[in-house]
């Protein structure tokens, strides 16, 4: 009897640490599960973290090679961390505090570099800045520029017509030979022997004192030049020829011209002959004359 109680105790106390074993084993099979389930929470939010990173350095954008060469370094260095960690197996937790640690260290460098980059980028955006205040400088300078020599060269063109020599009436006489040697005046084409041509250089303080010479040029109604001297060119660019030349002392006073011009009776007929002045290149006037 006494050996049977024995056997009964000894068998309850087995079963008791089989029951034991049995609910450890399931505590710590579920502990297993967890942990297991924490480290794979942990990879992804190391993988997280450094795609995160990975995408903020790649949408930087900075010019200065130097710091791109840099960024670049430093975005390989996330990708191969990023790969070491999605490479890691087990529960080796050791490995997830290095590469917290390493990723912590990533973080601070971002942000010395991001702060270097936002310095530069406010520097290239004050020198924009700049830059566009410069050009409108520039631009209203050369506005006013244009405008100055648009009023210089108004104001030269005013100049130059100031300066202009301006003559009086031209008035002319057809004069005939008489025996004696005495020229008096005709209307008669057939007893012209020469043309006075007489007008006045008016006073201009404006233009420069000195010689000036003058051009006199007689045209039939043919457009044919009477006795033609030579040929002068005009400030226009045209040449001209020229029936009598003066080379006068001008002092910006008024000052009285006379040409007589000799002519052959036999090239004078009848119609009507106009006469032309022009004083320093520029055309002064003209009157004309009638012969029968």
């Amino acid at each position: 009897m006494k050996a049977n109680n024995t056997k009964n105790a000894v068998l309850i106390v087995l079963l008791f640490a089989v029951l034991f074993l049995t609910l450890y084993n399931l505590k710590v099979s579920s502990e297993i599960k967890d942990l297991q389930g924490v480290f794979k929470q942990e990879k992804k939010d190391l993988k997280s973290a450094l795609d995160e990173m990975i995408k903020d350095y790649t949408d930087v954008v900075v010019r200065k090679k130097s710091l791109s060469k840099r960024l670049r370094i430093e975005v390989q260095k996330m990708k191969d961390l990023r790969d070491s960690v999605a490479k890691l197996e087990g529960n080796n937790y050791n490995l997830i505090r290095k590469y917290r640690s390493k990723i912590a260290s990533l973080e601070r460098e971002n942000r010395r570099l991001f702060i270097k980059i936002d310095s530069l980028n406010s520097a290239n955006r004050a020198l924009a800045q700049e830059n566009v205040i410069t050009n409108e400088i520039l631009t209203q300078k050369e506005t006013v520029n244009t405008e100055l020599i648009e009023k210089n060269k108004a104001l030269e063109a005013k100049v130059a017509v100031a300066a202009k020599i301006e003559i009086s009436p031209v008035k002319v006489i057809a004069m005939k030979e008489r025996s004696s040697g005495k020229l008096t005046s005709t209307s008669r084409s057939s007893r012209t022997d020469a043309f006075k041509i007489n007008f006045d250089l008016l006073e201009n303080p404006l233009t420069s004192a000195g010689k000036k010479k003058v051009y006199i040029q007689i045209i039939d109604e043919k457009k044919n030049v009477i006795t033609p001297k030579g040929k002068a060119s005009l400030s226009n660019g045209a040449r001209i020829q020229y029936s009598d030349s003066l080379l006068v002392n001008y002092d910006n006073s008024k000052l009285s011209l006379v040409s007589f011009i000799l002519v052959n009776r036999d090239d004078i007929f009848k119609g009507k002959y106009t006469i032309s002045a022009f004083v320093e290149g520029e055309y002064s006037g003209n009157s004309s004359v009638s012969l029968r």
